[in-house]
């Protein structure tokens, strides 16, 4: 699958966020098991209240509009939802903090950014592609000068037990620095230190961490403090913080260094 013929564009219309709601659908629910309500599976989409106030993300394959193949698939094939302070001010707050209480972050000076509801078609889940959709989240924080980026990464299942050696190995080896360290709210914390460090493989765990994940920790995101199950989206969540000067400047010299070398070519 060659990544020349993908773009990475914001959703400009309802069509799209539709298409980017179902490619979610596909995703959270027909592959990872999420708990559909009725009105979700007459939609086969995945919708809630923070899409209007969200800016949506795409990664669009336009060869599958050439093949037709858009009432099955669709064009989008990645996706995440974007939301700014002040938007999530204005329209409600912000998803992460149904699971995570956020002071830390919001205390800080500077415009911060929720990314969310991230998501790759299964056919399209390398490392080059989550590098497209990155790409777009570093042109974002360019042109909006976000200081922090945030939000949940999940790991399959709902049992913490089963997940511990990631998530022992999330907190020994990526815990955010206090001072910005999101903690999981009191009732739905669920302690991350389930295996001592001697205990942790470190190489192990990182093949067991989900890409979309990997993706993070690979720019320097640092983890709060506590999982959280979710049994709707039959997934266990964790609270990513990533100062963005790290994003930004990760993409722009790799797409600098991309066009040098077209313009020598």
């Amino acid at each position: 699958m060659a990544t020349t013929r993908l773009e990475v564009r914001m959703a400009r219309r309802r069509q799209d966020v539709a298409a980017a709601q179902a490619l979610r659908y596909r995703v959270f629910y027909k592959e990872m098991g999420a708990a559909a309500d009725l009105k979700t599976k007459v939609l086969r989409r995945d919708v809630d209240r923070f899409d209007r106030a969200c800016d949506h993300l795409l990664v669009i394959d336009h060869a599958r509009r050439r093949r037709r193949i858009l009432p099955v698939f669709g064009p989008v094939v990645g996706t995440c939802r974007l939301i700014r302070r002040d938007i999530a001010a204005r329209r409600g707050g912000f998803y992460s903090a149904d699971e995570f209480d956020l002071g830390p972050l919001l205390a800080r000076a500077g415009e911060c950014l929720e990314v969310g509801r991230s998501c790759v078609d299964p056919a399209y889940r390398s490392r080059a592609v989550i590098d497209r959709l990155w790409s777009g989240v570093a042109d974002y924080i360019r042109a909006n000068r976000i200081a922090l980026l945030f939000g949940c990464a999940s790991l399959p299942g709902t049992s913490p037990h089963r997940l511990a050696h990631a998530l022992s190995y999330l907190y020994h080896h990526h815990l955010a620095p206090p001072e910005w360290r999101p903690r999981a709210l009191p009732a739905r914390y669920v302690d991350m230190r389930i295996l001592p460090a001697a205990a942790v493989d470190p190489r192990a765990a990182w093949a067991d961490l989900p890409p979309l994940l990997k993706g993070y920790l690979r720019l320097g995101a640092t983890i709060g403090d506590g999982a959280v199950v979710d049994g709707q989206f039959n997934s266990t969540d964790v609270c990513v913080v990533l100062p963005t000067e790290r994003v930004a400047e990760r993409y722009l010299r790799r797409y600098q260094a991309a066009d040098d070398g077209r313009r020598a070519a």
